[in-house]
């Protein structure tokens, strides 16, 4: 990534910088009389090296995210713009959750958030609409917000969903994918734990917190979770295939080479390089 203004090596040290700004922003707002999940917006500034890529930012979250953005202009020595966040329910993970993804939109265009701040104030009593008449409304947003990226209000609709009606477990794993898309794993997996606490044969559950334990080298544990997605549908390849790449990992290569023959047979050629290169 040479020439970039704002590095991945910047992007990776900065996350956890990030999720501690969001946790206070939050702590201040709640202190200062705040109710938690009333409706505030949020303003925020971007920076970068060149106009070209605050334009196409600015494109972006206009047309794709509906934020109102500001004029580029300079700010703090650097060329930036403002913008103002539509107003969405304000807990602490559904700040984080769009603190983080406006942070990860902000690298994609080489672009770096430089802050937000909200408006919100004691005296806003507006709350979203909770009744379970909205519950298709929410969730069918949080769909469609995550197939245009914008995994922050993904996140926002679906928690609401889940206020709403907090026994389905599809909400709770839909809610999980889109938290693993801006690397929020700690949060993705307590998400997969409820949806597979509501249905213990959710197999694509126990599938993605497999691979959510794998990122995060819980590996004994990760195999537990395979184990029981082949319980439960024992013809799945890329199941066999992932669980013999873990084994592999912690030293078990027949064990591995047994689970890429079995993955191979059911169809997953991918594997017969695995066993080319490691048996």
């Amino acid at each position: 990534m040479e020439g970039r203004f704002f590095t991945q090596e910047q992007f990776i040290k900065q996350f956890s910088e990030e999720v501690l700004w969001a946790a206070a922003v939050y702590d201040r707002l709640i202190k200062s009389g705040f109710q938690e999940y009333a409706l505030g917006e949020f303003d925020f500034l971007f920076v970068a090296d060149q106009r070209e890529k605050l334009e196409k930012l600015s494109a972006f979250l206009t047309n794709t995210y509906g934020l109102k953005i500001g004029e580029i202009g300079e700010k703090e020595g650097l060329l930036g713009f403002t913008g103002i966040s539509p107003m969405f329910p304000i807990d602490q993970d559904n700040l984080l959750a769009w603190g983080i993804d406006l942070y990860f939109k902000g690298f994609e265009f080489d672009c770096k958030l430089d802050g937000y701040g909200t408006f919100a104030s004691p005296d806003n009593k507006e709350f979203p609409n909770l009744e379970l008449s909205q519950l298709a409304y929410y969730f069918d947003l949080g769909i469609s917000s995550y197939n245009n990226r914008n995994y922050g209000a993904s996140i926002i609709h679906f928690t609401s969903a889940i206020k709403i009606f907090p026994e389905n477990p599809n909400t709770w794993y839909s809610r999980a994918i889109a938290k693993e898309a801006i690397f929020l794993t700690a949060k993705a997996r307590e998400d997969y734990d409820k949806a597979i606490e509501l249905a213990p044969t959710f197999k694509e559950a126990y599938i993605n917190r497999a691979v959510n334990k794998s990122e995060t080298e819980d590996y004994t544990s990760a195999i537990e979770d395979f184990n029981k997605a082949i319980e439960l549908d024992a013809n799945n390849a890329p199941v066999y295939f992932n669980r013999g790449n873990i084994k592999y990992a912690l030293g078990d290569k027949d064990g591995a080479i047994e689970d890429w023959k079995k993955a191979k047979g059911l169809g997953a050629d991918y594997a017969a390089d695995r066993l080319r290169e490691l048996s």
